[in-house]
């Protein structure tokens, strides 16, 4: 059974009071530590539009991922960290997500759990996240605590304890890469209201609409239809981190 060490230390979560900081603790321990299946961070609530969709398309290639039933209804078998606007987001220090709000938690993260006691976590915690110039500070994070620097190429990197980190596959002759490389041209030239779509920041807003409307518009009304066989190499490498980690929990047989 799964316990927290009743010490007092420092916390990274800030200003909050003492009880918020207990609170977080148990957040933490709740929600990633001691998950009850894989837990996946995306970057931001639009990644978890298309992963969502990305992984009930090709259930039946992916099994460590989701189950296809009887009745020929999907369910997933990871949870796709969603992030709520509540106290729980502010305590967690998560907000909407992005970059540096991830290299954060991934600091805080091998911190606090140092404090946990008991079994070692049965699930992992698989941070994905865009494989371009926006992710040095997760790199830089993931290099502080596991001594390994990500060259993006690696299709996971095991950072501490149950928290892996999976970046977005690289094409044949590309050295960056996001999530939205994953849809084919046609699907992002998609009109809506007369614009067409950016995935960039800082575009005009009259010509153009960005990643929301486009997961929630385009993707989310459409996937049914839509061809998700591009996001097989993601799907591929978010399962090797999972077997990995359950591999290094699985019970070990006897000696001779």
């Amino acid at each position: 059974e799964f316990y927290i060490r009743t010490q007092t230390s420092d916390s990274s979560s800030g200003t909050k009071s003492s009880r918020e900081k207990a609170y977080r603790e148990f957040l933490i321990y709740s929600t990633f530590y001691a998950a009850q299946v894989p837990v996946v961070i995306c970057e931001g609530e639009t990644d978890n539009v298309y992963l969502t969709h990305a992984i009930r398309s090709l259930a039946a290639e992916f099994p460590a991922l989701a189950e296809v039933m009887a009745d020929g209804k999907i369910r997933l078998k990871v949870r796709l960290y969603k992030y709520p606007r509540s106290s729980t987001a502010r305590l967690l220090d998560l907000k909407d997500g992005g970059s540096g709000v991830l290299s954060t938690f991934i600091a805080a993260y091998n911190k606090e759990t140092k404090r946990f006691a008991g079994p070692g976590p049965t699930n992992p915690v698989v941070i994905m996240y865009d494989n371009d110039s926006g992710a040095k500070s997760i790199k830089n994070a993931i290099r502080n605590i596991s001594k390994v620097m990500p060259t993006g190429t690696e299709p996971f990197v095991h950072v501490v304890k149950n928290l892996y980190a999976v970046p977005t596959p690289l094409a044949a002759g590309t050295a960056s890469s996001k999530i939205e490389d994953f849809f084919d041209a046609t699907i992002k030239a998609t009109l809506i209201d007369g614009k067409t779509f950016n995935d960039g920041d800082g575009f005009d807003v009259d010509k153009h609409y960005g990643k929301k409307v486009f997961a929630h518009r385009v993707v989310r009304p459409k996937a049914d239809t839509l061809d998700f066989t591009a996001f097989r190499p993601l799907l591929t490498n978010l399962t090797a981190a999972i077997n990995k980690h359950s591999a290094s929990v699985a019970p070990q047989p006897p000696g001779p």
